[in-house]
């Protein structure tokens, strides 16, 4: 029963985050499209544990070490390589929220790539109860 929940629970998530309104389309060098949001400035917090628009600001981990690098003794030293290392695993790049320690899961992959173990803003939909944000885009603080 908690393992159909728990799946429910992630279709949910995916449903919504999906419905995420598309923004502006940028082009990168190469072709690849972007997209970024032209209407953020909710803040954390702020949504009732509905998903919502906004930004939220903190470093990007991966999923297997969270905020807390120690449990891999000489490589969690350094949180750039061990979250690189970590990733090439198998492990998921996340955000950890600066204020309150909170770990979410980043659609885009890789643009988190660019800035494994970096304090960065990521605007996009936000689900605080699913613990997830739709990125439309990630900047370097």
């Amino acid at each position: 029963m908690k393992i159909a929940k728990g799946i429910l629970t992630g279709i949910g998530c995916l449903i919504v985050l999906s419905a995420c309104s598309p923004g502006e389309q940028n082009t990168e060098p190469g072709g690849t499209s972007v997209t970024t949001s032209t209407e953020i400035g909710t803040s954390a917090g702020q949504s009732g544990g509905k998903a919502y628009e906004g930004t939220i600001s903190g470093v990007i981990s991966d999923s297997m070490c969270g905020k807390d690098h120690t449990g891999m003794g000489e490589l969690g030293k350094d949180p750039i390589d061990c979250t690189k290392q970590c990733v090439e695993r198998g492990a998921k790049y996340v955000l950890v929220e600066e204020k309150s320690d909170d770990v979410y899961n980043l659609s885009d992959q890789r643009k988190a790539a660019d800035f494994a173990g970096k304090t960065v803003t990521v605007a996009g939909h936000i689900d605080p109860a699913e613990k997830a944000i739709h990125v439309h885009s990630l900047k370097g603080k």
